[in-house]
């Protein structure tokens, strides 16, 4: 028998654990907004996506933002990720740049 992968939680465990929709899962991946992954016909959350699972269904369930709403939610998001990213590696050019011009 196989050991199940430890990065990885059954999809109805998760939905079972958060108190949400099979289906509202099912269709942000058909989205592009999470990964499952199918092994020995079991459904599979990533554990590194939970987070962002979690956060959508808030958004969702709480606030009613529907599936296109969360999609474009989650491109600004990642946007601003990857500005702050940009940011920190301006910073340490800028620090590496100023260091080698006071010696």
């Amino acid at each position: 028998m196989n050991k199940p992968d430890e990065s990885l939680i059954s999809l109805n465990q998760f939905c079972t654990s958060c108190g949400i929709e099979i289906s509202f899962v099912q269709a942000l991946s058909e989205q592009g907004l999470c990964e499952l992954v199918e092994r020995e016909a079991t459904t599979y959350v990533l554990l590194d996506e939970i987070a962002r699972l979690e956060r959508l269904s808030r958004l969702h369930y709480e606030m009613e933002i529907n599936l296109e709403g969360l999609h474009a939610i989650s491109h600004l998001q990642k946007k601003i990720e990857d500005l702050e990213e940009q940011v920190k590696d301006l910073k340490r050019k800028l620090q590496r740049h100023e260091s080698t011009h006071l010696l």
